[in-house]
């Protein structure tokens, strides 16, 4: 998340503030140039990447930045795909979809990977609860995008601090 901690008028910096992965108690606060951000530019996505960038670049190691970027483009990913079923909060929606936080169904990380491309029918049992629901696949997610996502859901709900690679992902749907 990125907040603008103040704005200075008599001179030209904004004063950031970036914290990325919840409660990890790290974050990098930096001066920038004022004139570098326009309202058009903040609002989209080119501006909070260029955000980051600055922020990230001045004092963490590249696997650290990578898994912050895995992790904000993971959490994109859910919220467009999966969110809708197991809400924002990885609760699931009461009797209907199952939760993610807090779920048994992580201890696989291969089952959870195939479930994110190829979907699921029938049943399944989360946390000793029987869910029947399908689950649409995500075939129009790439190998990176479901990299992306596993590591926003085991970093967020999973208790897990490292990146999921692309090239786990493609170990596991070899498999199928």
């Amino acid at each position: 998340m990125i907040r603008i901690l103040k704005i200075k008028e008599k001179y030209p910096t904004l004063t950031l503030r970036a914290t990325v992965l919840p409660n990890s108690g790290e974050g990098i606060e930096k001066k920038v140039p004022k004139l570098l951000f326009t309202p058009s530019l903040l609002l989209g996505r080119a501006g909070v990447g260029l955000l980051f960038v600055i922020l990230l670049s001045s004092c963490q190691s590249a696997d650290k930045i990578k898994l912050e970027q895995y992790y904000i483009g993971g959490k994109e990913i859910f919220e467009a795909n999966c969110a809708n079923c197991h809400q924002k909060d990885g609760k699931g929606l009461q009797n209907l979809y199952p939760p993610i936080a807090g779920s048994d169904y992580l201890q696989n990380k291969s089952q959870v990977i195939l479930a994110i491309k190829y979907g699921l029918t029938g049943e399944i049992k989360v946390n000793g609860k029987v869910y029947n629901q399908p689950m649409p696949a995500n075939s129009h997610l790439q190998n990176l995008d479901i990299a992306e996502v596993v590591t926003y859901i085991y970093n967020e709900w999973g208790n897990e601090q490292k990146l999921t690679t692309v090239e786990e992902v493609e170990e596991v749907l070899k498999k199928k």
